[in-house]
């Protein structure tokens, strides 16, 4: 059984975390991190916060760190706008980007062993692999996409009833419980 779920992010999560509020004194771009964004962003939030402050702290506006946030006169709002494109789409990229093993396992709560057996058999979709160099050593990992995880941390339910159907098959083969 696959699970279905969009192949990337909601876009439209994306964009309500980049705001742009104008009056007659400035325009002002900031980045709301409260919002419920999208688990690639919540994920890769390292990635997410050095590109908002390269993106910003090279805009013509005034950076403000501590609100993560970019002020422009008012005559710049089309530079404010250009800003607020450009971290929409850097965001996006970010929010589709694949998470790791490790990662799945700390999200879904589930342990390798488990992972494993729902890759193999089509349950858990697998978005491709990456590869990480160890000195010079070259080790291949499977990812997976964001939200087909993102869908299955939301309904815990699915996840109780695979380890439900696997411990039925399991015992039906005369496999001990400490093996699975």
């Amino acid at each position: 059984m696959k699970s279905r779920f969009r192949s990337v992010p909601d876009r439209s999560r994306v964009d309500r975390c980049v705001l742009l509020r104008h009056d007659d004194k400035s325009c002002i771009v900031s980045v709301d991190l409260d919002v419920r964004m999208p688990l690639g962003l919540r994920v890769h939030r390292g990635e997410r916060d050095a590109a908002i402050r390269m993106l910003m702290a090279r805009s013509n506006g005034t950076f403000v760190k501590s609100r993560k946030s970019c002020v422009f006169d008012p005559n710049s709002r089309q530079a404010a706008e250009y800003l607020v494109d450009a971290i929409r789409k850097r965001l996006f990229r970010i929010a589709c980007k694949p998470v790791s093993q490790r990662q799945v396992e700390d999200i879904l709560g589930i342990t390798s062993r488990e992972r494993i057996r729902w890759a193999k058999d089509g349950r858990l979709a697998r978005s491709g692999t990456a590869r990480i160099k160890r000195g010079t050593t070259e080790i291949t990992i499977w990812t997976y996409p964001c939200d087909a995880i993102e869908y299955l941390a939301a309904t815990p339910a699915q996840i109780g009833r695979w380890r439900q159907e696997d411990e039925g098959t399991t015992s039906s083969i005369g496999l001990a419980g400490i093996f699975v």
